[in-house]
C-alpha cells in the first residue's frame, strides 16, 4: 500500500461546506491506524464560497452527513466506503482497481460506494470526468458537510484525513477494517473478508 496523499506540511481534505464552502481537514495529535497516514494539526480553512445548484449539477450527488451516516451505518448490509479526490495522485492511481473491484463485487452482497471529497461547484464537472475515462462503475457522489469533525467521527474517529482511504462496514454499521494509502487487490479482498467474517456471527 503506497503513502496517502499530502498536501504541503499537512494533508488537504477539500470538502463542500453548507453552500458549498471548502475547507481542509487537519487533525491534532497522531492517532492510531491499520495503515500509513500522517499527523496533523487541527484547523479549519475555509476558502471563497462556490455556488452550487440545488440538489447539485447533473451528473452527480451531493452527500450531506446525515445521508453518509445512513450509508455507513444504516443501510442494513455491508458496505465499502471509498473516500478520493481528483486533486490526488494516489487516488488517481487506485481508480482502475476500485473500479473493477466495485464492479465484481456486484451481485456478492458487499456495496462499495465511492465519494469524492472535492469542491463540487470548482471540481464537479472534473471528478464526472474523470470517472467516465477511468471508473465508469464507481458511484458518482461528492461529499457536503458543514461539520468535519462530525463528518470524520461518523466514519472513523481515528482517521486524520488521508486519501485514499476506504472504510469496511458490516450490515449493523459496525466499522470492521480500514484501508489509509493507494490499495492493492489484496488489500481490497482482505477488507471484504474482515466484514464477511463478521457477517457469518
Amino acid at each position: 500500500m503506497s503513502e496517502p496523499a499530502r498536501r504541503g506540511p499537512a494533508i488537504g481534505l477539500a470538502l463542500a461546506l453548507g453552500a458549498a464552502l471548502v475547507f481542509v481537514l487537519v487533525r491534532q495529535a497522531p492517532r492510531a491506524a491499520a495503515g500509513p497516514s500522517v499527523n496533523v494539526a487541527a484547523e479549519l480553512a475555509v476558502a471563497e464560497p462556490t455556488p452550487v445548484a440545488a440538489g447539485g449539477a447533473p451528473g452527480y450527488v451531493l452527500m450531506d452527513l446525515p445521508a453518509i451516516k445512513h450509508l455507513a451505518h444504516g443501510s442494513g448490509k455491508p458496505v465499502l466506503v471509498h473516500f478520493w479526490a481528483s486533486w490526488c495522485g494516489p487516488c488517481l492511481a487506485e481508480l482502475p482497481l476500485v473500479d473493477k473491484f466495485a464492479r465484481e463485487m456486484k451481485g456478492k452482497g458487499v456495496d462499495v460506494v465511492s465519494l469524492s471529497l472535492d469542491d463540487p461547484g470548482r471540481a464537479g464537472d472534473r471528478v464526472l470526468k474523470v470517472l467516465a475515462q477511468q471508473a465508469p462503475n464507481l458511484t458518482r457522489n461528492i461529499v457536503q458537510v458543514a461539520d468535519s469533525d462530525a463528518f470524520v467521527n461518523t466514519i472513523d474517529p481515528q482517521w486524520e484525513g488521508a486519501i485514499p482511504a476506504m472504510f469496511g462496514f458490516d450490515a449493523k454499521g459496525t466499522l470492521r477494517g480500514r484501508l489509509i494509502g493507494e490499495a492493492s487487490r489484496h488489500d481490497l479482498d482482505g477488507l471484504v473478508a474482515r466484514v464477511s467474517q463478521h457477517e457469518q456471527h
